[in-house]
């Protein structure tokens, strides 16, 4: 059995995790925001906010790496090296990708540690929670950058669409 088949349902079962999360937490930040028009004076949506944005965008980050949809721009690489060496080039550009993306994600785990103690000035809730965003969209979209890099194109993405084969 190939290892993406093992994975399979592990990969689906946090991707839906993931997908639920940014909907919730979207939908979290409009209805704040929209208390926040309503009521006025509400200190506390100010910084809520900015903090549950942060994991909204660190996971949906995650959602446009397994989709493609980050700014790719491959017109310089294509005429430098030729499109024959586009895999190749494609190949290191994910590696330095992925190593980038663990280095932040282990600075986030040393700066969600470091900050657990301190407290919201608006709430009683560790800071910590809001920097967990950090290492665990990093570690997400390395998951998704490997199984990329590993398959040539995302496995878990329906490419039937595009005329593709199905992936590894």
């Amino acid at each position: 059995m190939p290892l993406i088949e093992k994975i399979s349902g592990l990969y689906k079962a946090i991707d839906l995790v993931r997908k639920v999360a940014v909907v919730v937490l979207f939908a979290f930040i409009v209805i704040s925001m929209g208390f926040q028009i309503v009521l006025r004076d509400q200190q506390w949506t100010n910084e809520i906010l900015r903090y549950v944005n942060i994991w909204v965008i660190f996971l949906g980050a995650g959602l446009a790496v397994k989709h493609s949809e980050h700014l790719q721009m491959t017109f310089l690489c294509d005429k430098i090296f030729g499109e024959a060496n586009r895999q190749a080039v494609q190949n290191i550009r994910l590696a330095i990708i992925i190593v980038f993306l663990a280095a932040i994600a282990i600075a986030g785990v040393m700066k969600t540690i470091s900050s657990a103690p301190s407290s919201a000035q608006a709430f009683p809730i560790s800071i910590g929670w809001f920097y967990l965003a950090i290492p665990v969209g990093c570690a997400l979209m390395v998951m998704d950058y490997l199984l990329i890099l590993l398959c040539g194109r995302h496995p878990f993405i329906d490419h039937s669409t595009a005329g593709e084969e199905t992936a590894c």
